[in-house]
């Protein structure tokens, strides 16, 4: 297909001062100048100005201008040799795993520390626990506030738990990892655990991820939904974060 069919500059003058666009806003767009415009062409339209990064998805069937710039961190050899080491010694179980230091360039004041948290099936929870324990790991299964509070606010610790269902996940390095957007909704939720990432630097995070990478409100809502906080992390990116515009009110 030849660009000047796409229309790239077109597309740009017209859509640049809407915070987002739909699938039928897109094929009027087309369809003023080429009446009878075959649905499989218009796909395919589609699909080449995301490839080309003219648009970029926010939910299905909803664009708005700018290539996806998706958050991929950088997997410490540490983290690498215990999803290695699970994954051998356990072959047919989930198991995703994250680093709090791959959030520590959103913050002002840098945490001394990096927790490792490793998602699990509940069935091997603890035999996987006892495993890298007698490994030499220093790691905990669920701690809870006080715990946390007085032990390992300040230590570089792993900590297991069982999976929660629905996690949205990205595989890097042949790695399993969630995406930014349950990273977001656990760091919000769980304030216990992320102690250091709360109040301003909270507030820090989400406004330079958001404005460095792609998020996908969808996923990050649906997600919020499964863990009983739509509503209140909804107001938090809304009236706190201030993130752009309708169509995020709707959803």
């Amino acid at each position: 297909m030849k660009d000047n069919k796409l229309r790239i500059e077109d597309i740009k003058l017209r859509f640049k001062s809407k915070s987002f666009f739909t699938y039928k806003d897109l094929y009027d767009f087309y369809g003023e100048k080429e009446i009878g415009l075959k649905t499989g062409t218009f796909k395919w339209r589609i699909y080449r100005l995301k490839e080309k990064g003219v648009i970029k998805d926010i939910k299905r069937g909803v664009y708005k201008l700018g290539s996806l710039r998706i958050f991929i961190p950088l997997i410490s050899s540490r983290a690498k040799k215990l999803y290695n080491y699970l994954l051998k010694t356990y072959p047919d179980v989930q198991i995703y795993l994250w680093e709090t230091s791959w959030l520590h360039s959103f913050m002002i004041h840098q945490p001394f520390n990096s927790f490792i948290i490793i998602e699990t099936d509940k069935d091997i929870l603890e035999p996987a626990f006892y495993a890298l324990k007698e490994k030499g790991n220093q790691i905990y299964i669920n701690p809870k506030k006080d715990f946390i509070e007085k032990y390992i606010s300040n230590e570089n610790v792993i900590i297991i738990r069982s999976i929660i269902q629905g996690t949205p996940i990205i595989k890097i390095e042949k790695i399993k990892v969630p995406k930014i957007e349950k990273i977001l909704v656990d760091i919000f939720f769980e304030k216990d655990l992320f102690i250091n990432f709360q109040g301003q630097e909270l507030i820090n995070i989400f406004k330079r991820i958001f404005e460095e990478y792609t998020i996908n409100l969808t996923t990050l809502l649906r997600y919020a939904r499964k863990r009983g906080i739509k509503s209140e992390i909804k107001n938090f990116l809304l009236n706190i974060i201030k993130i752009e515009t309708d169509f995020y009110r709707k959803q």
